[in-house]
């Protein structure tokens, strides 16, 4: 529980056997390792150790479902195989065949992979396919890169497509989550390298039945490769539940078997191995006409044969036709609920599932009126505040002062009131930290390109000044920071003290800087009794003009009254209104 602060000293109310009881009940959960944190005693550790070998013989060990593999982001799992739903994975976010993106991926630039995983999510991938694969990219520095950024900012989990070991490492430590490794051949020594790792990791993978410079053309060949490497991987055991088949889709129009031996390897992959399987779909009419005509009768006979998922372009309106048809078809969409929400408006030669526009650059369409500097773009900026498009943001504002607006009109009129509407979602609990994280930095991409510009402007009003600082004794300053983002977002100027900071140099810093507040943070109850000594410091000095306003997870409305601080935040979209009306003139 949290700690609350009692004449001076910090006071734990959980006792041992209350909190034996709340968390050894995780073990039928298949949790295995347990422990304490502030507050814990010998004797929680006693009742913990009592209650765990209590619940030891009843426990129900988790398994994967056999047929499936899981797949993780930080807030999302998704399965594949088993009778889970077919999986629509997002292949856009790959540089062959697309000159702008190799270009930009060459430079470190992710503007373009942004709006691509972001069209593809909205039009229902629920993989993204991650590829950086093209000349003159540093794999091992932008594939890890690049991950991390889709990570921050979307919860659909990704799939990393590399032949270079090197970056497939990188990434993986870079991923908060279980990804898919994209992919595992009977090529000499991969295996020993990438299976080991994706055990240690925890990442299901794709086994791709190739092995040397000819491509298996039959079922049988393809199940013979298939079953050496399901060997390897118990050899250097390697979890079986781990794996995905890649049913190596080859072009009908140079075989016209291959669909059907494709369709053979399939059924055995489900059948006898137990394995789900994934196709490259578009291989399979290549050199044809009506490409995506072709695509999407295949993908229905691989799910009626047990395909679970396949890389393709979730924009393709036929592919989403057929993969919502094959689930309530094969009884995975229950009660059909997922096929009547998207197709209950559905007639003969209708767009069905359209895809809801991305809301960043050239989003929107043109304005009627063609006026410079009009609603349009203001929305558009607006937008990608609210959206958090770090990306896109820079050229909207070059576009806004093009077109005649100025620095404080961007400001105030536009980036304020769309950071303002940040904090309302955020209070509604419509948003949350991670959204109202990327939409202040968002908002603070643009205010750092305007601030040249509006110190410049003889009409600048002056801004209040703020110091803020972790108070001493105390390290933790995420809050304090995430705090100051939103305080500069709103015109603050923010001296930061940092953590660990004495009464006596944030007083200081106070009266040199000519601060009219400062803000104080906390996150220990052995540490927050260290905010009255700034406000005793100041009454001491008798410097009545500067405020106080303090926070953190243990600062409580009632400890900040006791204490004499003049405001109180729970959080930073409170601290800004706080700061404003103990700032006002």
């Amino acid at each position: 529980g949290l700690p609350e602060l009692m004449d001076g000293r910090s006071v734990f109310r959980l006792g041992a056997e209350r909190f034996a009881e709340l968390t050894g009940g995780f073990v039928s959960l298949g949790v295995r390792l347990f422990g304490g944190c502030c507050g814990t005693t010998p004797e929680h550790i006693t009742a913990l150790r009592r209650t765990v070998d209590k619940f030891e013989s009843a426990r129900t060990v988790f398994v994967h479902d056999e047929g499936s593999v899981r797949l993780t982001s930080r807030s999302r799992l998704v399965r594949i195989g088993s009778g889970a739903p077919f999986c629509l994975i997002g292949e856009r976010i790959n540089p062959t065949g697309k000159k702008a993106l190799s270009v930009e991926l060459a430079s470190g630039e992710f503007s373009l992979s942004m709006r691509y995983a972001e069209e593809q999510i909205e039009a229902g991938a629920a993989l993204l396919d991650v590829n950086v694969g093209a000349p003159m990219v540093d794999e091992p520095q932008i594939l890890p890169a690049l991950v991390e950024r889709l990570a921050g900012r979307f919860p659909t989990p990704l799939s990393v497509d590399t032949s270079n070991q090197k970056a497939m490492e990188a990434a993986l430590k870079s991923y908060p989550a279980s990804p898919l490794v994209n992919s595992i051949n009977g090529e000499e020594g991969k295996m020993e390298f990438l299976g080991p790792l994706c055990r240690d990791f925890g990442a299901p993978f794709i086994l791709l039945p190739l092995k040397g410079g000819d491509l298996p053309v039959s079922a049988r060949e393809r199940i013979g490769i298939m079953e050496e490497l399901l060997e390897k991987m118990d050899k250097l055991k390697v979890p079986r539940v781990l794996a995905l088949a890649d049913c190596l889709v080859l072009s009908i129009s140079s075989r016209v078997d291959a669909a059907l031996e494709c369709l053979k390897f399939i059924r055995y992959c489900a059948e006898n191995l137990k394995l789900p399987t994934v196709a490259g779909l578009s291989n399979i009419s290549f050199g044809l006409p009506a490409r995506e005509l072709l695509n999407a009768h295949f993908l229905s006979l691989a799910a009626g044969a047990g395909l679970s998922a396949c890389i393709a372009n979730p924009a393709s309106r036929h592919i989403r036709e057929a993969a919502a048809a094959s689930d309530i078809l094969l009884g995975k969409d229950k009660d059909a609920a997922a096929f009547i929400s998207a197709y209950a408006g559905w007639s003969a030669g209708s767009a069905s599932m359209p895809c809801v526009p991305p809301t960043g650059l050239g989003a929107q369409p043109p304005s009627s009126d063609g006026a410079a500097g009009g609603s349009l773009l203001s929305g558009r900026l607006e937008q990608a505040v609210i959206t958090g498009l770090r990306e896109d943001i820079l050229p909207l504002v070059e576009e806004a002062l093009k077109n005649g607006l100025s620095p404080f009109s961007i400001v105030n009129e536009r980036l304020i009131p769309a950071i303002t509407e940040v904090g309302l979602r955020f209070e509604r609990k419509e948003y949350f930290l991670p959204q109202l994280l990327r939409s202040a930095e968002t908002m603070q991409t643009a205010f750092t390109r305007l601030r040249p510009l509006l110190k410049k402007d003889e009409g600048e009003e002056a801004h209040s000044k703020i110091i803020m600082a972790t108070v001493e004794g105390d390290i933790h300053d995420i809050g304090k920071n995430i705090v100051n983002l939103m305080l500069e977002n709103h015109g603050f100027e923010v001296v930061d003290m940092g953590k660990d900071v004495k009464a006596a140099d944030i007083v200081g810093a106070a009266v040199e800087h000519g601060a009219a507040l400062i803000g104080l943070s906390a996150l220990m109850t052995t540490t927050m009794s260290q905010m009255k000594d700034t406000l005793e410091l100041l009454k001491e000095r008798q410097i009545e003009h500067i405020k106080v306003m303090v926070g953190g997870a243990v600062v409580t409305p009632g400890f900040a009254e006791s204490i004499g601080a003049h405001g109180f935040a729970k959080d930073a979209v409170e601290a800004v209104r706080v700061a404003r009306r103990l700032t006002a003139r």
